[in-house]
């Protein structure tokens, strides 16, 4: 009599937990011939008759019952320690799905702190796109900015304002004159981050009916409207959080402290479950935000 196969062992087991040849190979993904190919070479290597057919079903004999009942309890065990393992691996990994404007201008110039506090966390970024969509299942976390409140069930937390304010380099202010009152900059060149709506809504906030705008130059990505503004191009509506070291350098100044996207905001999401690099991920994004408030 010959030890039986992990193999076969399994397929005993689907057998008697879904009650039909046929459930088995489905859950398997083997054919039915092979599942009962598999029963056959377990009863003739334990020499044992371990089910019966009653009319489409199978039962097991009690034989067969006892060894099913201690492969299930077996398998959960192997489960559960495969669970483990793969838990603890994930642990480690954190993949960041980020707006590149988001991670080139604010977030990877943070990222040095947070690799020197959790040298074991191995972690990769890539970009999504700039409208948001729900985290996908590829990524660990997302970092996206929206209008209004997210979707209740997301697991949500706020990072900073979005609200966009007018911006403009000394460079071009020495070129066009001073900026006085809101508006002088129906005369300048007007930078656009994916439309025009967002100049048309900041005049009138002002209580100016813009007409034509200039349409000057429209950018699909954030990074290329402010390069735009900090090389002395025009004007642009930028989130402070996103050029702070350029307004503190100087080569950047806000015009009026006067916002428009109001009801825009960066946020963090994640899955149900997060693993401890995410926890850890978001405990430490919670400082950076705190630490950059007090700094403002």
């Amino acid at each position: 009599m010959s030890r039986p196969t992990l193999s076969a062992l399994k397929a005993f087991e689907a057998i008697i937990r879904t009650g039909s040849l046929r459930a088995a190979s489905q859950e398997l993904c083997i054919t039915q011939s092979a599942v009962s190919h598999q029963l056959k070479r377990l009863e003739d290597s334990m020499g044992l008759s371990l089910v019966v057919r009653r009319g489409r079903g199978i039962e097991p004999t009690a034989e067969g019952k006892r060894l099913a009942e201690g492969l299930k309890e077996g398998f959960q065990r192997l489960d559960a320690a495969v669970d483990g393992i793969l838990a603890d691996t994930s642990g480690r990994r954190l993949c960041i799905c980020c707006l590149p404007s988001v991670a080139v201008r604010w977030l990877i110039p943070h990222l040095k702190d947070f690799r020197l506090r959790h040298p074991d966390i191995s972690i990769s970024i890539q970009y999504s796109d700039y409208l948001y969509s729900p985290i996908g299942t590829d990524a660990d976390v997302l970092i996206s900015w929206l209008d209004g409140a997210p979707p209740d069930n997301s697991c949500s937390e706020k990072l900073f304002s979005g609200a966009t304010y007018p911006v403009a380099s000394p460079i071009y202010l020495d070129r066009v004159g001073l900026v006085r009152e809101p508006v002088d900059l129906l005369k300048m060149e007007l930078l656009h981050d994916h439309s025009i709506l967002p100049w048309q809504e900041w005049f009138r906030s002002q209580g100016i009916i813009p007409g034509v705008l200039s349409e000057g130059a429209v950018y699909e990505d954030f990074n290329l409207l402010s390069a735009a503004a900090i090389t002395g191009q025009g004007v642009a509506l930028c989130p402070v959080r996103l050029i702070d070291t350029e307004l503190k350098q100087g080569t950047l100044k806000q015009l009026f402290d006067v916002p428009v996207n109001e009801e825009r905001a960066y946020w963090l999401f994640h899955h149900p479950k997060p693993s401890s690099s995410v926890l850890a991920f978001c405990n430490w994004l919670g400082n950076v935000i705190a630490a950059d408030k007090d700094m403002c």
